[in-house]
């Protein structure tokens, strides 16, 4: 089973709670091209989306598509991400803030998704969601924001057995977040950013 990803990402903006001074927006960026990039090598995938309106994003990565953000919240992002796609093909939704994400990860976890017509992964500490997964677009029912995993449950997906110290489920929103990542191992987006900010510091 091939499966399109819609990524949705604020870019430079975002990360709002992320306490890193001047490297804060380079950070935002790099987290969200270190998930695409995992995405992009992924077996499992054929189409990655990515919606933004920041060109910093997907500036020289090559094999994705984009679509502008409608600027109407994460909701709308994904429903333009996913209006993009055919309507019978397996879709997944992961957030951009993954940059621990490895290809092997992402393969793993959309194996077990095939299982399921309906399925998420919960973030580190089980109540956000970092991917939504469905065999058809139509099976989606995206609840993004607080308490996220739950209302994903109650929506009809399924928790699927991600292990905790997997990178699809270190979503990086604070510095605490940002060192469990560095420690299992970021992406060459965020290491670069990471010693740029050392040297100048």
């Amino acid at each position: 089973m091939l499966w399109s990803i819609v990524i949705p990402v604020k870019g430079s903006v975002g990360k709002s709670r992320l306490d890193a001074g001047d490297a804060r927006a380079a950070l935002a960026v790099a987290f969200a091209r270190d998930t695409i990039a995992a995405a992009c090598a992924s077996a499992s995938v054929d189409r990655v989306v990515v919606v933004t309106s920041d060109p910093a994003v997907t500036d020289d990565l090559p094999g994705i598509e984009v679509v502008d953000d409608p600027a109407r919240g994460l909701l709308a992002a994904i429903g333009a991400g996913v209006a993009a796609l055919a309507p019978d093909r397996p879709i997944a939704v992961m957030l951009g803030d993954l940059p621990a994400l490895t290809p092997d990860a992402l393969d793993a976890a959309l194996e077990l998704a095939e299982r399921q017509p309906r399925s998420y992964v919960p973030d580190a500490i089980a109540t956000g969601t970092t991917l939504l997964a469905a065999h058809r677009p139509e099976g989606l029912r995206a609840h993004f924001g607080p308490g996220s995993a739950e209302l994903h449950r109650r929506a009809g997906h399924v928790e699927l057995a991600v292990p905790p110290d997997s990178g699809l489920r270190v979503d990086v929103d604070e510095l605490a977040d940002l060192h469990v990542a560095i420690e299992l191992g970021v992406g060459e987006h965020t290491e670069a950013v990471l010693v740029e900010a050392a040297l100048a510091a």
